[in-house]
């Protein structure tokens, strides 16, 4: 009897205990469901639940549980922007998880201190996290594999080289849904659909950003689905739907007011006056307006602010109230002298133009839209020269370490050489390079000479084309815009003496001459090009060719020839500028067709037409046009081929 109380006794206490332990792990995991959700301006919040959680995982003797906090702590300083603490708390974690023998959180803060590694040096993150991740897929951590990729997803895309940056994000992707897990799905489907935003496939972001939504929901994750709101606000505003742009908007707001996010709320409201006032909504924008313009006063968000203000002025201008549009743009001009930002100040000039346009003062609305342009572009390639700065520099490190490692292999390789091999193989070489070089300087000097004659008869007949091109210029310039200036000035000289009563049709003369010098500026430089892309600079030349000439023109390009660097579609648009010009001078062609075909290692440019073709072989060799299509194909490092006879003239150039 004594000892079957003893065993309940037992079986009683056993029950508490596991009652109790089972308690305390339910009041953890709230503790840090707040910490995650916890905004990054409430340290006090964060600090306060960690405190309670950290005390709670020692007394049930965690450290894994107490290291994941500090990780906790980590993440904070890291999303703050502040890596030196962030740092700090990376390593406590380390040492904990080293002490309790916990491998996955050792891994899983490695993966975050290689995200800081990121920041500074490139090249040893991707090693970092190419090492964490073959860690973590030996040991089977499947939330570490997922981060892993993620993070050379996202460095890879940082070097705009989506298509790597896919590859990691699908793989990421593809364990996070083998394993049911619904808050890695979501952040890894808004990283793609985020990458599809800004290659403008916009519907295909769309979808992945819904159905990331729908994960970060069900999975009570409210920060990210915070963002994922913002984001579908943004790609229906894009896409001109602004009554859903509006809802998703709205939804971020109350939700980042409901959890007490502050930035969020106030970047939140300055998207919804954004999509309001595109939606012709402009009393409503502006309450918002003024709402975000208060938080980013309180919060010191600088950039945030003045961009809020062009916004208010632009609201202020659809209203008629141009005055406090003036106000606006002081506010901006204010707090660029403060704190400079040469985005808003650039865009005050858009501003101010459209506020000049509104007084009717067109002049000065022109002069304003010219100032911003050209700022605007100035500040483009200034982040592009820093851009492919920073890329040279990565991409230089790489080129040098797989140098270094091609030579350490060559250097083991030699050493295993046997020395009677290497003696017949030095013999055998010397021989072969005495025969290459003898045979490569005889064909050199030959096709140095043949060169040398080339470059003469091009130099020559390029002078001449120099010449009758100058002279064209100066006809055009002489006869067209030089007669209609004379024109106007005797218009203009006649009604200040009071011989005429009205300038009536001046402006038309004006625009006929503007158009004229456009012209023979577009033959002399294609900026078409920069500006639509060729292949609507190629549509456009081969549209105009076909209604001066009447000769029925084609063009067939594939979809990613805007993605060629700019010389080179410089130089395709040239070559075909030539061949339709040999084709109305000397074919008597009805039709003709340009095309640009992706092949197996590079592309194809085909031209050709039904004309009567070249007939003297040697108008095919020696003609200036031919030699100038063929130096542009060398510049290009391609190979060029013409083909002529009955049926027409072909060129085929590929690079």
């Amino acid at each position: 009897m004594k000892l079957s109380y003893t065993f309940l006794v037992l079986l009683i206490a056993c029950f508490s205990y596991s009652f109790a332990q089972e308690r305390k792990n339910e009041e953890l995991e709230v503790l840090k469901k707040k910490i995650r959700q916890s905004t990054y301006y409430d340290s006090v919040a964060v600090f306060k639940n960690g405190a309670k959680a950290i005390s709670l995982a020692r007394k049930m003797n965690s450290l894994s549980e107490e290291g994941l906090i500090y990780q906790y702590y980590g993440n904070f300083y890291f999303f703050s922007r502040n890596y030196p603490k962030a740092d700090s708390y990376y390593k406590k974690t380390l040492e904990i998880a080293k002490r309790g023998k916990d491998k996955k959180l050792e891994n899983s803060t490695e993966i975050r201190l290689a995200f800081l590694l990121q920041a500074t040096d490139v090249l040893s993150a991707e090693k970092r996290f190419n090492t964490l991740l073959v860690e973590a897929k030996k040991y089977g951590f499947t939330e570490n594999i997922i981060e892993a990729y993620n993070g050379l997803g996202i460095i890879f895309e940082g070097r705009l080289i989506h298509d790597e940056s896919m590859k990691y994000y699908l793989s990421a992707l593809k364990v996070a849904e083998k394993n049911k897990l619904k808050y890695h799905q979501a952040i890894i489907l808004n990283n793609i659909g985020l990458i599809k935003l800004e290659n403008k496939q916009r519907e295909e972001a769309k979808k992945d950003f819904e159905k990331a939504l729908k994960l970060a929901v069900s999975a009570e994750e409210s920060r990210l689905a915070i963002n994922l709101h913002s984001n579908l606000g943004l790609v229906n505003q894009t896409l001109r739907n602004f009554p859903e742009s509006i809802k998703h908007y709205t939804e971020t707001l109350q939700n980042a007011r409901r959890l007490g996010f502050p930035t969020a709320t106030a970047v939140a409201y300055i998207n919804l006056a954004s999509s309001l006032h595109e939606n012709n909504e402009s009393e409503k924008a502006l309450t918002y307006t003024d709402s975000a313009i208060i938080l980013f006063s309180r919060f010191q968000e600088y950039e945030f602010l003045g961009k809020s203000y062009l916004l208010r002025g632009m609201i202020e201008i659809k209203l008629g109230n141009l005055k406090a549009a003036y106000t606006a743009v002081d506010s901006v001009l204010s707090i660029h002298k403060r704190n400079p930002s040469s985005f808003n100040y650039t865009a005050t000039f858009d501003v101010l133009s459209n506020i000049y346009e509104k007084e009717g003062n067109y002049k000065k609305a022109l002069e304003y839209t010219q100032k911003f342009h050209s700022m605007n572009d100035s500040l483009s390639e200034i982040s592009n020269s820093d851009k492919l700065a920073e890329l040279q520099v990565v991409y230089g490190k790489e080129r040098v370490e797989a140098e270094n490692e091609n030579l350490k292999s060559r250097n083991s390789l030699l050493q295993k050489e046997n020395e009677l091999k290497r003696t017949r193989f030095r013999m055998t070489l010397i021989i072969s390079i005495f025969v290459i070089v003898f045979a490569v300087g005889f064909v050199y000097v030959r096709s140095v000479r043949i060169r040398r004659k080339e470059q003469i008869l091009f130099t020559q007949k390029l002078i001449e084309n120099i010449d009758e091109e100058r002279g064209r210029i100066s006809k055009d310039l002489h006869d067209d815009i030089g007669q209609s200036l004379s024109v106007i000035k005797s218009k203009i000289n006649m009604f200040n003496t009071g011989r005429i009563h009205s300038v009536d049709g001046l402006e038309g003369e004006l625009g006929e001459v503007i158009n004229q010098t456009r012209k023979i500026s577009h033959h002399l430089h294609p900026s078409s090009l920069e500006k639509i892309g060729l292949n609507r600079s190629l549509a456009a030349l081969l549209e105009r060719t076909q209604e001066s000439t009447n000769i029925v023109c084609s063009l067939d390009l594939f979809a990613e020839i805007e993605s060629l660097p700019l010389d080179t579609k410089t130089q395709i648009f040239r070559i075909v500028q030539e061949c339709i010009n040999n084709t109305i001078k000397h074919a008597n062609a009805t039709a003709l067709k340009v095309s640009v075909l992706k092949q197996d290692n590079g592309f194809e440019l085909m031209y050709q037409d039904n004309g009567t073709g070249i007939k003297e072989q040697g108008d095919l060799n020696d003609g200036i046009g031919m030699m100038t299509i063929k130096e542009r194909g060398n510049k290009l490092n391609g190979k060029t081929h013409f083909y002529t006879g009955n049926g027409g003239f072909k060129l085929s150039l590929k690079f």
